[in-house]
């Protein structure tokens, strides 16, 4: 499968947007299920500096999981069923430039929207994930 970037949005309750560069280079399964996923509505959670959905319809196996992320990498976390933002590090990463997730993730893509989000996203809102 060649490496398709597609981009995605995600649209909070708080009228704010974000998109995303999806990359199918390390998680290619788990990309197209996630596209064959979409529209998604689900709520939205945070945990340190990551953000990350309720269960999804999405359904992926480990798929090169990664324990340490990078800043604003997005990832499906299979052992949830949920896709995770990451805006900084988790209550278990051991210094500010280690992002560790809670347990292994498969990477999907980048958010490329510069803006930070973390302070205007309420635990528990709703969010839309679609193609753009």
């Amino acid at each position: 499968m060649k490496n398709e970037k597609k981009r995605i949005s995600i649209k909070f309750e708080s009228n704010v947007t974000i998109y995303i560069e999806l990359d199918s280079s390390l998680s290619p399964n788990t990309v197209k299920s996630t596209l064959d996923s979409l529209p998604l509505e689900v709520k939205i959670n945070r945990w340190g500096d990551e953000l990350y959905t309720d269960r999804t319809s999405i359904v992926a196996i480990d798929e090169n999981p990664k324990s340490e992320v990078n800043l604003l990498d997005v990832a499906y976390w299979p052992e949830g069923n949920a896709l995770c933002l990451f805006y900084g590090p988790t209550p278990i990463s051991k210094s500010s430039d280690k992002i560790l997730p809670y347990s292994p993730v498969n990477i999907i893509g980048k958010i490329i929207s510069k803006e930070n989000i973390l302070d205007k996203v309420k635990e528990g809102s709703k969010i839309i994930v679609e193609i753009e």
